[in-house]
Order: C-alpha cells, then structure tokens, then sequence
C-alpha cells in the first residue's frame, strides 16, 4: 500500500469522531476532542461544512445510502471498544497494545490510560503524521506511549513489541480495530499467537469482517470489496462468525463477547434515543487469554 493511501484511510475514522463530538453531551455517544486535530485542511472545511443546518444531515444520507451502516458501524464500534478499555483498566492493566493505531486517541482520552505504558503499533507514514500532531495540539509526545512503526506483512510484531520494551508476562489489553482486514491469514495467526502470550486474563478486542464477504459469498460483497480497492486499502482476511470461537480457541483465548449489529442499537442508540444504520458484514469480538 502506498503511505499516502494509509495516511488518507486513518483520517477518515478521526473525521467521524470529530463530528459525533460535535453533539450534545446527552446524545452523543462518546466524545473525542482531539480527533479534530489530526485532519488537513480540506477535511477540516468539510467538517465545518457538515455542521451547517440541513448540509450535514444531505451528507450523510447520501452517504449511508451508497454505503448503508458505514457511519454508524464505525461510530459505535468505537463507544464499544472505549467501554471495554474504561472496564479493564478499573481492573487493573500494566499495558495497553493499539494495533494499526491510526489516529486513535484513547492514549489520551480514556481516564487512567496514563497509568499504563501504551504501545501504539502502525506503518511508519500514518505515524509520522500523528506525531508531527501530537505535538502540535499538546506540545510535546506523551512519556507513556511507545510508538512502534511496522508493516504487518513485512515484519514480526513479536520482534518489533520486544525492542520496544513490550512485556509478554505482564496484564495487557490489545486493541485491534481495523487490522485483521488488511492483512494475510498467516499474519493474522501471527498476531494472535503472539498476543496469546499474554498474562492469563489479558483481553484483546478486535473487528473482523464476515469472510463472506472476502470469498464473494455475502450479499453486496462485491460493492465492499471494491470499496476498499479503490481506497488502496483492500481486503484480504475475514473469519466466519460461527467458526470464531473456534478460531480462537486454538490459538489460546475464550471469548468473552460477540457483537453486531442488533447490540449496537440495543446498547447505545436506543437509550440514546437515535437510530443509525450499522453494518452487518463487520462484528467486534472480545476475547481474554486462557493461558
């Protein structure tokens, strides 16, 4: 993939967090202050844009109705992962792992995070970008976060975590939102082979998509497929979600929780009283290390 091509695929998850921010706080459904920072220009215009009365609501209808549950699949995968994060950490956490980092924020945002060595594990030009902000909105790179550049299908992440200091035996909460995808099989099993490593009870949360849709077999799959090719960003890695407790089973975990679609609007959008479209071929698991 190109480093321009990854740079434009992380700013697209840090708009919409931008935007869900701009709600009040008795509707939204987190709230991200710092995303903002990590856009150019142009996508800084087009969030002023979409704050305009009846501009942003066009938007987004057009949209979602191109690409149904994007938006809201995106927004509340992100509320999920927050509260799985919040619970472990009031559990007590030694480390903290955020796979294909992006523009994330929750080194930042979630309280107590700062206790913790955070590890933020990306390629080197998404990075790049997000240090060179960082230190703009906040003078200078936290001391409790690690950057650690890598190229998933090029190098050991058990190599890279131990130069950067990483702790196999120590409690650890990994997050992996938007990697499995993008990545070969065989470096998916690597990366959770070397997670499973783990202190017994270290979590790890991760989006997968339904390998239907990679095979050709779902509904739409192609318009998704294609979606991501043209973005430069495609998709290669799903797992079938009745197989998933399989999956992990041998590779050394239990899951803990499995959710879609449904537990979004059950969850957060109902009590919230909203309605947003969610994706269906995209699900978030929760697993913990059996040892």
């Amino acid at each position: 993939m190109k480093s321009d091509r990854l740079v434009f695929a992380a700013m697209s998850p840090a708009f919409l967090r931008a935007m869900e921010s701009y709600h009040s706080e008795k509707d939204r459904l987190f709230e991200d202050h710092l995303a903002r920072g990590f856009l150019k220009s142009s996508w800084r215009a087009l969030l002023e844009l979409m704050r305009l009365p009846g501009v942003g609501s066009s938007i987004l209808a057009l949209r979602g109705r191109q690409f149904p549950g994007v938006i809201g699949g995106l927004l509340c995968m992100t509320r999920y992962i927050d509260d799985a994060l919040s619970d472990a950490l009031r559990e007590g956490l030694d480390q903290v792992v955020i796979l294909g980092a992006g523009y994330d924020t929750r080194a930042l945002r979630i309280p107590g995070i700062d206790k913790t060595h955070v590890f933020e594990v990306d390629h080197p030009a998404p990075q790049d970008w997000k240090k060179k902000c960082l230190k703009k909105m906040v003078g200078t790179l936290p001391p409790h976060i690690t950057f650690v550049p890598m190229d998933f299908d090029e190098q050991s992440l058990e190599d890279e975590m131990e130069a950067a200091g990483f702790k196999t035996g120590a409690r650890t909460f990994v997050i992996s939102e938007g990697v499995t995808q993008y990545i070969t099989a065989e470096a998916n099993d690597a990366t959770f082979q070397y997670v499973s490593k783990a202190a017994p009870g270290s979590r790890f949360v991760f989006l997968y998509v339904h390998s239907g849709v990679i095979d050709g077999s779902f509904k739409d799959s192609e318009k998704w497929t294609s979606l991501a090719q043209r973005q430069g960003v495609p998709w290669v890695f799903g797992i079938d979600p009745g197989e998933l407790e399989q999956y992990l089973s041998a590779r050394g975990f239990a899951l803990l929780d499995h959710v879609g679609a449904s537990d979004y609007q059950e969850r957060y959008l109902n009590p919230l009283g909203r309605h947003l479209d969610v994706i269906e071929i995209g699900r978030i698991a929760l697993a913990e290390v059996i040892g």
